[in-house]
């Protein structure tokens, strides 16, 4: 996909890995909608971009919030091409019986349903288009859970799932669906999650830099590719928790049996 000249539209792009997409886009000669809770944030992001990039306030939870982004931004740029679900948020912490309901609740609010309400507000207008492309941003976490992170993880999980189906969805259409990775990237989530003790101090001047990020994000739209990984050094951690999975498939449960090919599991 050529990216110059078209728009992206990015939630939590305020800063962090959404500032640093926006970058990398602006980079690219394209226009940017940052799009974020905190339209303060998203101002001063858009002030450093200069006039290609243009804040909006969102709540991704709402979909009328999403309504009103949406309207503004094609006011703004007429048509958005590429949609970025990059919004997030982290959470204490905490053995998974242990975590309020409240903030069970709140993660799979912002982390799963506003990529779904992304994907409610913008696929239809991609699919018409028969082109364009969707990345949504999910974790390390997402491929590889932590003890005491149970909640979040399976958040990030839950956007590899939505973003592995909607990629087989929309590639009949002429869209493409990539899902982000990020590892450790300097943001005021990670830098918050330091300042809470959820992550080491002393890995403070090991955070990757946002904009290879976004880099990173611009080379996989332009070859339309399913998974971006920034942070390479998880490969072991990875590759041991595939190969547990793979040695559970043996002998059939039923003896016999010679069914389980379907796509529907």
């Amino acid at each position: 996909m050529n990216l110059d000249g078209k728009t992206a539209f990015i939630t939590g792009g305020g800063g962090g890995i959404g500032g640093g997409m926006a970058e990398a886009f602006v980079e690219k000669g394209m226009n940017v909608v940052l799009a974020d809770i905190d339209l303060d944030f998203a101002q001063k992001q858009a002030d450093k971009l200069g006039e290609r990039a243009f804040a909006v306030a969102l709540d991704v939870t709402c979909l009328d919030s999403w309504k009103k982004a949406r309207e503004a931004a094609l006011q703004r740029f007429g048509s958005v091409e590429v949609l970025c679900n990059n919004a997030g948020i982290s959470m204490p912490r905490e053995p998974i019986d242990q975590v309020p309901v409240e903030r069970f609740a709140q993660v799979m609010a912002i982390n799963v349903t506003g990529v779904y309400n992304g994907i409610r507000t913008f696929a239809d207008d991609l699919r018409k288009a028969g082109s364009g492309h969707i990345v949504n941003t999910s974790s390390m976490n997402g491929l590889l859970p932590f003890g005491t992170f149970g909640p979040y993880s399976a958040s990030k999980f839950a956007v590899l799932g939505l973003s592995d189906a909607l990629r087989q969805e929309m590639a009949p259409h002429g869209v493409g669906v990539s899902t982000l990775f990020p590892g450790l990237t300097r943001s005021r989530m990670s830098e918050g999650d330091m300042e809470a003790g959820d992550i080491p101090q002393e890995l403070k001047d090991s955070m990757m830099e946002p904009v290879w990020l976004g880099r990173a994000v611009v080379r996989a739209i332009e070859s339309n590719e399913p998974y971006i990984i920034s942070h390479p050094g998880y490969r072991p951690m990875l590759e041991a928790r595939c190969q547990e999975l793979l040695a559970a498939f043996g002998d059939p449960a039923q003896p016999g049996y010679s069914g389980g090919s379907s796509s529907r599991g």
